[in-house]
């Protein structure tokens, strides 16, 4: 994909627009936009288009849209599923530079229509014309009343202009959305659902976002994804002009994969593989609407705090643990105040608890230069990256709220920059005095907490440079044969990557066995060779500990055994290679996903990995910063941190492994299915795979 994202101007801000199958029922899907687009009213010409009325809620109508001879941006398309094909060649006929199909039935219920749907992305390829939908719920602009929508959401109430832009491949969900930013008071750019995504997609929404001036915030809930490539160059647009993202992904598990794909005909993808996808990529993942759009709202207005550190400043003491132990699952610090900035505060209320939390109890509600002691305290002195003020119920009384709205400005004015949130419950005239002051307003204590919390990680996310920026690409590696693949043949193919294994030797007889061991001079390990027997242990296929004494037995020990249990599969003989030191054993496996291609897991090993699950993801290729940020994900870190007095490993070699392998995978992407090292060992000055399966694509 070219790192130019596509123009969407005629979609996002169209200055005319017809509407095909228009219709003077303003309850009909050809009526609504008409409608709503002469209440608020559109900028620009409306041309209603139907092959038999003469004229349309007063707008003079087209039999066809050929004969407009206008210039239009943008048509909106209404007819039944089987003329829509027709109807978008017309269109580009006439010149047209965006279309918007609300009509259903086409790829999402297969068949014949699933290639009418096919004719249309293919005039949209030949063409340039942008095509969203079919099966979409469309697309609305409050910044000049582009209506390109049959929701019913104008009929209590309209959204207003601002600056955050949503996308949403869910019609019914983004209507939703669109309510719940309305009624959150989040001004919108553009608002657009792509529907069954036959040409524009949510990635191009994002890349639109990314590169339009207008766009402060980017907002996205997706089902799944058909072009990861386009996904991530848009992503690495965001990140790279400062935008947050935040996506809702649904479809995580088997019932809603298959639902998704049902609905909008998406290929839903692995939900590990996205939630690795988007914080590779700098994505705050939330997992609820509301989340998303609180998450949202707090980013439009907000700074982006700095760092982890967060000071409490509560009427409530209990309040005030409440939002440490949060403060703590969310991985947020609760530095104590410096002792100059305690005594300030025990100055001003003796009875107060000054360390952080500030407690500084329910007097604050009578004397209200007391809270501002208090809080000033813990910006001038805490050293925080924002604060989180618990004011309980006190929005409800106008006496108390009169008293705040005389130091909270000051507060304000002194720290023009300070993040803080206000935890109350309070009227809407209390709210919009918070608001106006620049304080976020979170009712929930907790959700306070979070809502900070996520837009440190949304800092976090936009500061981490490119995983993929300074990669150098694997070059001259040798070509994976389409065969099954035994280990030492897998080994060998890996070890181009710059994978270390032990010295290996191959043994077809007991008496190559034994000369293998007396040559390596150490006690070795001997395993069954055959690109069709993946669990060797399983059916007795490993010997440990073999010295040159008994190294024929255990050929003949191991042959005996397969051959009992897989008579028919052939064996290439058996592997000879010395015992491994001990260390901590790990897994680096690659998967070849269906949407997002060679997709690297990295976990603790050995035989209980299935067990145990304690593993992480990246879609390759990345560099070893990304790799050592997804050994630090793992919940068995301490293992390889040197638990319980156990020497550390060499995690700067287990990070170089990892992208090693990343970029041998996305090099070899076209020849493999998977890959498996297990156990990888990673031992404190470096590391050696002990096993390595290579399934090659047939």
């Amino acid at each position: 994909m070219s790192s130019k994202p596509r123009d969407l101007s005629a979609l996002v801000d169209p200055k005319s627009i017809a509407v095909i199958g228009a219709s003077n029922n303003v309850i009909k899907f050809g009526g609504r936009p008409i409608r709503y687009m002469l209440e608020a009213p559109f900028k620009g010409p409306i041309y209603p288009i139907h092959p038999k009325e003469k004229e349309i809620q007063g707008l003079k109508a087209y039999a066809d849209i050929r004969d407009v001879g206008q210039p239009i941006d943008m048509v909106v398309i209404t007819v039944p599923a089987p003329m829509v094909a027709d109807v978008v060649d017309a269109c580009a006929e006439a010149g047209v530079k965006a279309c918007v199909i609300f009509s259903s039935g086409f790829s999402e219920v297969g068949g014949e229509a699933h290639e009418w749907q096919e004719r249309m992305a293919a005039t949209a390829e030949r063409t340039g014309m942008l095509i969203v939908g079919p099966n979409c719920l469309g697309m609305l602009t409050p910044g000049c009343w582009a209506i390109g929508t049959f929701t019913s959401i104008f009929d209590h109430g309209w959204p207003k202009p601002g600056a955050l832009t949503i996308m949403t491949q869910s019609g019914a969900v983004g209507g939703h959305i669109l309510v719940a930013a309305r009624e959150r008071g989040l001004g919108l750019r553009t608002w657009v659902a792509t529907g069954n995504e036959s040409d524009v997609d949510v990635a191009d929404c994002i890349a639109f976002g990314a590169t339009d001036p207008e766009t402060k915030v980017i907002v996205a809930y997706m089902e799944g994804c058909k072009n990861p490539e386009r996904l991530i160059e848009a992503l690495k647009m965001a990140k790279a002009a400062g935008k947050p993202v935040i996506c809702m992904k649904v479809g995580a598990s088997e019932v809603g994969a298959a639902a998704a794909a049902t609905h909008t005909a998406s290929l839903a993808g692995s939900d590990a593989v996205f939630d690795a996808l988007f914080r590779q990529y700098g994505v705050y993942r939330a997992h609820s609407l509301d989340e998303m759009m609180d998450v949202a709202g707090a980013a439009l207005v907000s700074p982006l705090p700095k760092g982890r550190r967060l000071g409490i400043v509560t009427i409530s003491g209990g309040a005030g643990v409440m939002a440490a132990d949060e403060a703590a699952k969310c991985g947020l610090e609760v530095p104590e105040l410096p002792a100059a900035a305690q005594k300030a505060v025990k100055d001003a209320l003796p009875y107060a608890a000054a360390r952080n939390p500030v407690d500084v109890t329910a007097t604050v509600t009578n004397d209200f230069h007391l809270m501002q002691q208090g809080l000033e305290a813990m910006l001038d002195h805490g050293d925080v990256d924002m604060t989180v003020i618990f004011l309980s119920t006190v929005g409800f009384s106008p006496r108390i709220m009169d008293g705040l709205r005389g130091i909270f400005p000051a507060i304000r004015a002194k720290h023009p920059n300070a993040i803080m949130a206000v935890s109350m419950m309070c009227t809407d005239e209390s709210r919009k005095f918070f608001e106006d002051e620049g304080y976020l307003v979170i009712e929930d204590l907790n959700n306070a907490v979070k809502i900070l919390a996520a837009l440190t990680e949304i800092r976090e996310g936009l500061e981490r440079p490119d995983s993929t920026a300074d990669l150098t690409p694997a070059t001259t590696l040798s070509p994976i044969s389409h065969k099954a693949l035994n280990e030492a043949e897998a080994s060998a193919l890996l070890a181009e990557s710059g994978l270390r294994f032990p010295s290996i030797h191959v043994a077809t007889n007991a008496s190559e066995a034994e000369t293998a061991a007396r040559t390596l001079g150490v006690p070795v390990a001997m395993k069954v060779l055959s690109g069709a027997i993946q669990h060797k242990s399983d059916i007795g296929g490993v010997r440990l500990n073999v010295t040159v004494d008994n190294a024929a037995e255990a050929f003949a020990s191991i042959m005996a055994s397969v051959a009992s249990h897989e008579p028919n599969t052939a064996v290439d003989g058996v592997l000879v290679a010395p015992m491994a030191p001990k260390g901590v054993e790990t897994i680096i496996g690659v998967q070849n996903d269906p949407v997002f291609g060679p997709v690297v897991m990295f976990g603790l090993g050995g035989v209980f990995v299935e067990v145990l699950k304690d593993v992480t993801f990246r879609v390759a290729p990345f560099d070893e910063a990304e790799a050592h940020r997804m050994i630090r994900e793992l919940k068995g870190l301490p293992l390889l941190q040197g638990a319980r007095g156990a020497e550390p490993v060499d995690l700067d070699d287990l990070a170089r492994t990892l992208s090693r392998v990343s970029v041998y995978a996305a090099a070899q992407a076209a020849e493999f299915e998977s890959i498996d090292i297990n156990p990888y060992v990673a031992l404190p000055d470096g590391g050696v795979a002990l096993d390595a399966v290579i399934v090659a694509r047939e």
